[in-house]
């Protein structure tokens, strides 16, 4: 994905038109209705679905402005659900790999889910993962927000803000109930 890592902006990013369905919804989005998609969050880490929800996120942040605004409009509760376990996900696959850029297609999948999770605090637990990651593969929650905000809706960016400013231990895996298993290619945020 083509998230700026230095807050280069949207003119980082190859602006592409992502495919589309018959129904003009970018390619992907009703896709979380599928019942394959139940239990996502605890399917084994690498999973078939993480790579449609990837295409999903990736389609979303190349597109321009007009087609983000429209794809938002489009983010019902299943979705939202769909990408708020992508990005508790993406907090395991970013230990495992060492890498922050797992980090920034997560914190775009929990900042879209923001604004239409059924219970937004289902994202705390999410954010709570992905900080921990964060300060684990050397960068930080407030780093990662400032370089996905330009993709994201006002209200969510609102979100990830608010809970990065959250004193430290209310914000943490512990506080969340959440705690990490395995290591290496095992790794995973339970």
């Amino acid at each position: 994905m083509a998230v700026p890592h230095t807050g280069g902006g949207e003119s980082a990013l190859a602006h592409r038109q992502p495919d589309r369905e018959a129904s003009g919804t970018p390619v992907g989005l009703s896709r979380f209705q599928d019942r394959r998609f139940n239990g996502y969050l605890g399917v084994r880490i690498p999973h078939e679905l993480d790579t449609e929800v990837e295409a999903f996120v990736t389609a979303y942040v190349s597109g321009p402005q007009p087609l983000r605004r429209t794809v938002l409009d489009g983010v019902g509760r299943r979705a939202a659900a769909v990408l708020s376990a992508y990005g508790q996900r993406m907090a395991s696959v970013a230990v495992r790999t060492r890498s922050p850029e797992p980090l920034r297609h997560g914190l775009v999948a929990a900042g879209l889910a923001e604004v239409r999770l059924e219970e937004p605090r289902n994202n705390l637990y999410v954010l709570a993962a992905i900080n921990d990651s964060a300060s684990l593969t050397g960068t930080s929650l407030q780093r990662l927000i400032a370089e996905v905000s330009p993709f994201l809706p006002p209200a969510g960016v609102a979100a990830l803000r608010a809970f990065d400013r959250r004193e430290d231990r209310h914000k943490s895996i512990e506080s969340m109930g959440i705690r990490r298993t395995g290591s290496g290619e095992t790794f995973r945020y339970r």
